[in-house]
């Protein structure tokens, strides 16, 4: 039976090992083992973020502490999801790493930019040494720089980094979906009340109902006589003029 075992043991080895590559790490655990940032993590599992993390070969997540996360929480799903895809660096950076970055800013990568709604840069990140600090900050334009690298958290070589940084990255919203929905109230403030009919112009109805108002139906009544009788003699006086002229004309002859 031992050459018929043999394979079916390695078959089953390989399927462990595939198993074990596809699900190389799972940042609700990983974050699970650290009370600092339970807030984070949970918004992380609720906006789905976590699963799409999971999905990749190599990243880094800049993590930010419960007592600094608290005012993001309160913003729409959409909001935070957008927020927590920035906070996902699609490389590789761990502490050692960091204190090699150069004072030139270096561009990096975000899960927000894999969405496809990113504008105006806001896909991307900028991390920058000034003086013994690293900072990190969205390269769109318009946003502060203000979050600086605190500590390593943990790694898994070369898989995924767990980075503390001081607060959360602020990104300049230039004209964000999820922001329209918000501007259309006031513009339809603006419209006319239900006793008005959506159809009829204000304007053209202010001006049908002034004459209406100022002026009696028999006024416009008065008119068409004056313009009918002024007609009517303009064409008798054509009319004499030509029969006098035909007169004259018979008296030459």
């Amino acid at each position: 039976m031992s050459p018929i075992s043999s394979p079916i043991v390695a078959l089953f080895l390989t399927f462990f090992l595939l198993l074990s590559a596809a699900d190389a790490f799972n940042i609700t655990k990983i974050l699970g083992s650290f009370s600092d940032y339970s807030t984070f993590n949970d918004l992380l599992t609720q906006t789905g973020v976590a699963s799409e993390i999971n999905d990749k070969k190599s990243v880094t997540v800049l993590v930010v502490s419960n007592s600094q996360i608290s005012g993001l929480s309160s913003q729409p799903k959409d909001t935070i999801k957008k927020m927590l895809s920035i906070h996902v660096v699609l490389d590789y950076y761990d502490k050692a790493k960091v204190d090699k970055v150069p004072s030139k800013p270096l561009t990096l990568t975000t899960l927000y930019q894999q969405s496809g709604k990113a504008q105006n840069q806001q896909g991307f990140l900028t991390m920058t040494r000034v003086g013994k600090q690293v900072s990190f900050g969205s390269a769109a334009p318009g946003s502060s720089h203000d979050s600086i690298f605190v500590k390593q958290v943990t790694t898994q070589p070369y898989d995924i980094s767990v980075l503390e940084i001081s607060n959360v990255i602020n990104v300049a919203i230039t004209s964000s979906p999820s922001y329209a929905p918000n501007a259309s109230p006031p513009r339809k403030a603006l419209a006319p009340g239900p006793n008005k009919s959506p159809l009829a112009s204000p304007p053209k109805t202010t001006q049908s109902d002034i004459p209406a108002a100022d002026a009696p139906s028999t006024t416009t009544h008065s008119d068409a006589p004056d313009n009918t009788s002024a007609a009517s003699i303009a064409s008798a006086s054509a009319i004499l003029f030509i029969f006098a002229s035909a007169c004259f004309m018979l008296t030459m002859i």
